[in-house]
């Protein structure tokens, strides 16, 4: 192998290593927005906003997708093979460039919402978990709040309906809010099923994370007295020298 295939090797493989490294922290982030944009995008679509409101939704979605554009384009520029990396990508790739008119909305609460949930699938440990159940609340939430728009029911407004959705999930269940159409309760059920074998999950990860940290601790403590230990024999040994650091010597 030749001086320059060796270093374009070496060169391709750093690039990788830190591709793979940016993933790993981008990835919280960006799930947690993609997640964010389904409720925004259904209120733009489905809910009576005023010019204020509208304007605001715009906003957010022009930031969150500038958030995704400029994480695409970085890792692109990363990436060692760039055609093979906007392939499996190609999520992202949607986001940037479905147009923002009005009639590619739904596409794009489509493209957001398989975009969190193809990410939420990799749940390993309780950060994830916990995104997942956020982004189901908001979805469930945003649902709700369609339906029940223009039945009198509270939950016709979006804050009523997340505060109804996360009583539910939590199996709290106050009861001061409940849909009132069929589809809505359709939907609640949903997420009884769904979100509270969730929320049990979430406190079961918690409680293995305590268990963990506490077994780690625990391993800490054993090897620092193994290493007190350590010392002690060592000093004992040290004892046997003279202070001039020769051995002693038996007496006959």
């Amino acid at each position: 192998m030749s001086n320059s295939t060796l270093e374009q090797t070496l060169s391709n493989e750093r690039r990788e290593a830190l591709l793979v490294r940016m993933e790993q922290v981008t990835e919280l982030p960006l799930l947690v927005l993609a997640f964010a944009m389904v409720p925004l995008l259904a209120a733009s679509l489905f809910w009576d906003l005023t010019p204020g409101e509208e304007r605001l939704v715009f906003i957010l979605d022009a930031v969150v997708w500038a958030l995704f554009a400029a994480d695409l384009a970085v890792k692109t520029a990363i990436a060692p093979n760039r055609r093979r990396f906007l392939m499996r990508h190609w999520l992202e790739v949607l986001i940037v460039v479905i147009p923002f008119a009005r009639p590619f909305r739904i596409l794009r609460i489509a493209v957001y919402g398989t975009r969190a949930f193809s990410s939420a699938v990799r749940i390993f440990n309780v950060d994830f978990l916990l995104v997942y159940a956020i982004g189901l609340v908001l979805v469930v939430a945003t649902i709700v709040t369609t339906l029940e728009e223009g039945s009198g029911s509270p939950l016709g407004f979006f804050p009523n309906s997340l505060w109804w959705a996360v009583t539910t999930v939590t199996t709290v269940g106050y009861g001061d809010m409940v849909p009132g159409t069929t589809a809505g309760r359709i939907a609640g059920i949903v997420l009884m099923v769904g979100g509270v074998g969730l929320f049990t999950a979430v406190t079961a990860n918690f409680a293995a994370v305590m268990v963990r940290r506490q077994r780690n601790n625990d391993a800490i403590e054993e090897m620092v007295k193994e290493v007190r230990a350590l010392r002690g024999d060592i000093d004992r040994l040290g004892g046997r020298r003279n202070p001039g650091g020769e051995a002693s010597q038996a007496q006959p």
